[in-house]
């Protein structure tokens, strides 16, 4: 990297390399479509269907993986976009491969309402990439564009040959972008234009502060923000439901790939609100997608015209559990803002008015005037979070919350105080990595309440054919990621017994599709409970609510044995499913509340047996020393001394460090990263002292323009010079900079100002495999480089989540500065330290002009 070129600044936002792939998989599936709208059909089934294999697998996979991998880095614009369009690519790649057996009239009504939620989606990520960068928007604004005109198309062919335009305009685009992130992940930063500015900085908005901070504890992590993605997760198949209970077309079957949808952005959404150990999104999401993909499957067994679904519904009671648990959603999101607080107030209304006791006609109205008033709401929702995220605080409103914390948690610790409520030990629900697991009990716990609330005779004589939506995606789905986020989470226990409880519910779903496949599932029903009862036995680790849920599960599959051998005993499954539900619905609004309010306002109990804690670094790759003993940062000094390259940390985000006594050392901090070569390591000093008795030949400008930047979190380029052998840097001169500068970094750390005390000047870089996120915590940094390194210092969470600012200060003579890098200082903080050097120059110069012409008067 030559210091000397000019380059343009970041944007205020971290970009991630994955966005290629995510563009890269755009282009693809738009050429694919605009080929085809091109072309007259109808084309032949072979040919549908591989198109839309393709769409599915390019589009909607390759994209898929985009999505995550730019969640990983804090991309949030970026993130959500990936991940709204791979459904978008997914749902369209599905209705190819449909359409040779729907017909055409069918599948051109049935796309059309899911079609127009995704434009109004389009519409609120083109006005939030108007602040992060100029390409962008005008990208998203033609995909809306696309879909109107995809709309028409189905209409009129003249429809489908304008989509097809502006699909190659936005394969020409995307193809720009791609190459302008591809140069951006070899060279570090942005080459040509277009994604590095934005049209409208956030940061610039001023906005008054919020006195909240509770629910911004665990704001800074490596993830991304997702609510936005959640929010948005409701808009298609609120949309999708609206124009079909409104009467805009009958048949299901086209519409249903639509809410593939909710898998992409509420699952994800929680997913990622887990890993941000975000207890309240990650529930919330999750009950999201448990209500819309239930109803839009039952929509779809009615168009299938399902034995006996028409008769039943008035009859079906199942929905009740989830209104129970809609119901404390509201009352814990009093906690979180007003508008989350109406949101979910609005949703509330929506899962009451789906209710099938509703006369269908009058059913048909509510639920479709509330789902159209709510996914208009959702638009606004989701784009304030999204761009809050973006700017990093709240430029959009969402209000305050409504009730503190602290109120809400005094009233209902007094209604439960008689059960234990307030009592215990609520380090559960505070500390990180128990929080993860309380989400995990939590998530498991509504999955199966909602799917035994279900599980009743009535349902089972005259309505079990409407409960096997809820059953399928509450029991079966919902479980199955539970069992997912007890992977992550290190409880095999709980994802062994949370798989067998999924298993358990696979069953019944296929006794469901097909009463005639009991005499098939004897084997699978005995299986079934034979795992559950070997489960029963881990149960008592986790809290003592499971421990009776697990035996009156025990009954429950019992008797789905005696069911699938022929004998219809259709008390005990009453009996059964209603004791297991009650336990199992207390357990699910306890944990509920709980973990919300961060503190055991409803009991639970405690496990009757404790896990065994095994301590992460019982047996370390590399000796680790605490950042707050002055003895442990003597010892790692010596390793310094040593020729060992070590982890620290730093006043921004975690380093890797060798001494420049060491050469040899250097190098190997290249080997340790895998680091290019052309890309230089940065020189640590203590104070800005230390560079001053080098005695550079800086200019006075230079020097008080780094005296307002250090210590702190900006690097400045400088050049090289006979200085640096004033420093003792010796014959590592040539491996610290380039050729002709070097970078200076001046951390306000005392961990790094006492190790140059005792080592001298050392060599630093970020801590993280070269391309990979920078590490956070010194766990990241273990997991990563641990094997490779001869010390870490651990200090826990780092102080930023983001690198230094990185200012060229190689012409700042000629009066100008630029940037290498955005980081954790904005660009504005940095050109208001340079204008007030400047400014302080020419006031010096000015008192020395006005004393001259004094002498020689």
């Amino acid at each position: 990297m030559d210091p000397e070129e000019k380059v343009e600044a970041f944007a205020a936002i971290l970009y991630a390399e994955p966005g290629t792939l995510g563009l890269i998989a755009n282009i693809m599936s738009a050429l694919i479509v605009a080929v085809e709208n091109m072309l007259n059909g109808p084309f032949s089934q072979p040919a549908m269907t591989l198109a839309g294999a393709h769409l599915i697998v390019m589009g909607g996979f390759l994209q898929l993986v985009a999505a995550l991998l730019c969640f990983r880095r804090n991309d949030h614009l970026t993130g959500t976009a990936f991940a709204v369009f791979a459904a978008l690519w997914t749902v369209m790649g599905i209705n190819h491969i449909l359409a040779p057996v729907m017909g055409a009239e069918i599948l051109r009504v049935g796309i059309l309402p899911g079609m127009i939620g995704f434009m109004t989606v389009a519409v609120i990520l083109s006005l939030c990439a108007i602040t992060v960068n100029y390409i962008m928007p005008p990208v998203l604004f033609a995909i809306m564009l696309t879909l109107i005109f995809e709309g028409v198309g189905a209409f009129f062919d003249w429809g489908r040959r304008v989509a097809a335009a502006f699909e190659l305009f936005i394969v020409i685009t995307s193809v720009y972008a791609s190459v302008v992130m591809a140069l951006k992940g070899v060279s570090q930063r942005y080459i040509l234009p277009g994604l590095g500015n934005a049209i409208f900085d956030p940061l610039l908005i001023r906005v008054k502060e919020n006195p909240n901070t509770t629910n911004e504890a665990r704001k800074n992590t490596k993830y991304g923000e997702p609510y936005g993605l959640g929010y948005m997760g409701n808009v298609v198949p609120a949309a999708t439901l609206v124009f079909h209970h409104l009467g805009y077309f009958a048949d299901f079957r086209a519409a249903m790939p639509m809410f593939v949808y909710c898998f992409y952005c509420h699952l994800l959404a929680s997913y990622y609100a887990f890993l941000r150990h975000d207890f309240f999104h990650a529930v919330e999401f999750s009950i999201y997608f448990l209500f819309w993909l239930s109803r839009g499957a039952i929509q779809l067994l009615i168009s299938l015209n399902f034995p006996g679904i028409d008769d039943v519904r008035v009859n079906f009671f199942g929905q009740w559990g989830l209104i129970a648990i809609a119901l404390f959603l509201l009352l814990l999101s009093a906690v979180r803002s007003k508008v989350v607080f109406m949101y979910n107030f609005l949703f509330l209304c929506v899962v009451v008015l789906s209710v099938d006791h509703i006369p269908h006609p009058a059913h048909n109205f509510s639920f479709g005037v509330s789902g159209a008033i709510f996914a208009i709401i959702s638009l606004y929702v989701s784009m304030a979070h999204l761009e809050n995220s973006i700017a990093e605080k709240s430029v959009m409103w969402i209000g305050e919350e409504v009730i503190h914390t602290d109120k809400l948690k005094k009233a209902l610790i007094g209604i439960f105080k008689g059960m234990g409520g307030g009592k215990g030990d609520n380090s559960c629900y505070r500390d990180e990595d128990k929080v993860d697991l309380k989400i995990v009990d939590t998530v498991a716990l509504i999955a199966n309440s909602v799917a035994l609330a279900c599980l009743a005779p009535l349902e089972a004589q005259r309505g079990g054919t409407l409960a096997l939506p809820w059953i399928v995606v509450s029991g079966l789905l919902l479980n199955l990621y539970a069992v997912r986020l007890s992977f992550t989470s290190g409880s095999l226990a709980k994802a062994y017994y949370v798989l067998v409880l999924a298993g358990f519910w696979a069953v019944w779903s296929a006794l469901l599709i097909d009463n005639t496949l009991a005499f098939n599932l004897r084997s699978a029903s005995v299986g079934i409970l034979v795992l559950h009862t070997i489960g029963m036995f881990v149960t008592p680790v986790f809290t003592r609510v499971w421990v009776p849920f697990s035996i009156f599960m025990e009954l429950c599959t019992i008797a789905l044995v005696v069911r699938c051998f022929n004998t219809n005993p259709a008390w005990m499954i009453l009996i059964t499913a209603i004791l297991a539900c009650t336990v199992c619905l207390y357990g699910a609004i306890a944990e509920l509340v709980n973990g919300v309010l961060m503190d055991v306002v409803i009991p639970v109990g405690f496990p009757v047996f404790e896990e065994k804690y095994i301590d992460p670094y019982e047996n370390p790759p590399c000796p680790l020393f605490p950042s707050r003993r002055s003895s442990a940062l003597r010892k790692v000094a010596k390793v310094l001394d040593n020729a060992g390259v070590i982890g620290t940390p730093t006043d921004t985000v975690y380093a890797i460090a060798a001494s420049c006594k060491h050469p040899g050392s250097i190098q190997r901090i290249y080997t340790v990263k895998e680091r290019p070569p052309e890309k230089p390591i940065c020189l640590c000093l203590a104070n800005l002292e230390q560079l001053k008795e080098a005695s550079p030949d800086f200019s006075p400008l230079l020097w008080n323009f780094m005296e307002r930047c250090y210590p702190g979190g900006i690097s400045c380029v400088v050049p090289k010079g006979q200085w640096m052998y004033n420093l003792g840097i010796g014959d590592a001169y040539d491996l610290v900079g380039t050729k002709d500068s070097i970078c200076i970094r001046v951390p306000d750390s005392c961990v790094l100002a006492y190790l140059v005390s005792w080592s001298g000047p050392i060599a630093l870089t970020s801590g993280n495999p070269s391309g990979g996120a920078d590490s956070t915590h010194h766990s990241m940094l273990i997991g990563s480089l641990g094997q490779k390194l001869d010390a870490v210092i651990c200090d826990g969470e780092s102080r930023e989540l983001v690198a230094s600012t990185v200012v060229n200060c190689m012409n700042i003579d000629q009066g100008e500065i630029s940037y290498f890098r955005i980081g954790c200082t904005p660009k504005e903080i940095v050109d208001q330290h340079f204008e007030d050097a400047k400014a302080a120059m020419a006031e010096k110069n000015t008192v020395v002009t006005l004393g001259s012409a004094d002498l020689k008067k």
